[in-house]
């Protein structure tokens, strides 16, 4: 089997540095959340989105409740405002994510987003099975790499194509002495470059959509959030007494219709 070599890069050279203090606080949540980023296999548009949501679902309404100096009505009014108008966001960009990936990724299967003669390609899954099929020819010589290849096509259909997955398919690459080894690197790196370059289209896509519905993301904010804030903060009832039914009313009202 191929050696495992590190799954992801370090930020720096102070990665096992632990900082003291206040400002070490700081410090090491920066270098805490760089790690994290880096490992994130694919940064776009859905990334984008749940950072948006977390930062005004949660940051947002508990820096206004401790910070602001408003009185406790108008925080919990500003602080409220900000998580229903990300969860609108959410439930709007989400779908339209989805629907504008899948859109575009299905005319690129169709070599329709192709140039007539040009050599750039956006067909993944063209490339996809370029590679998978002469994988499969090479490893039939070889059973060592048709075991590790097979354990990696399982992991692909599970999570996808990615970082991960390309370096575990390289590394099993390069244990192969085959006639194989060049074209194979060719077309995984084929397979590499057109999927991002499909990624990166999809993303572009669903943002220039979701930019063109703000305006109405905005009118549902505007028409909504009212309503729900009645809901949410209920407002003082009036402290007139209630009226009460009771026999003396009954008689009165039997009383004035004998009368009539």
């Amino acid at each position: 089997m191929y050696k495992q070599k590190p799954k992801h890069m370090k930020i720096n050279s102070a990665n096992n540095i632990n900082y003291k203090g206040h400002s070490g606080i700081v410090k090491n949540f920066k270098r805490a959340a760089g790690e994290k980023f880096a490992k994130i296999d694919q940064i776009g548009e859905g990334v984008n989105i749940a950072l948006d949501f977390s930062g005004k679902a949660v940051l947002v309404p508990a820096t206004i409740m401790l910070v602001s100096k408003e009185d406790k009505e108008k925080k919990e009014y500003s602080a409220l405002k900000n998580p229903v108008a990300a969860t609108f966001q959410l439930l709007m960009e989400v779908p339209i994510l989805m629907l504008c990936s899948k859109y575009v990724e299905n005319l690129a299967n169709r070599n329709k987003l192709n140039k007539i003669g040009g050599k750039i390609s956006y067909n993944e899954k063209y490339a996809k099975d370029n590679f998978i099929n002469m994988l499969n020819k090479a490893s039939s010589e070889n059973l060592e790499l048709e075991k590790s290849c097979k354990e990696i096509i399982e992991k692909l259909d599970k999570k996808g194509f990615g970082k991960l997955i390309k370096e575990d398919f390289e590394q099993a690459i390069e244990s192969f002495g085959g006639n194989y080894k060049k074209e194979l690197i060719e077309s995984l790196k084929n397979w590499d470059l057109t999927h991002k370059r499909l990624y990166h289209l999809q993303n572009r896509v669903s943002f220039v959509a979701a930019i063109t519905l703000t305006p109405l993301l905005c009118k549902a904010e505007d028409y909504f959030f009212p309503k729900i804030m009645n809901k949410i903060i209920k407002k003082p009832e009036n402290n007139k007494p209630k009226k009460i039914f009771t026999l003396e009313h009954f008689k009165n009202m039997v009383s004035k219709r004998s009368a009539k």
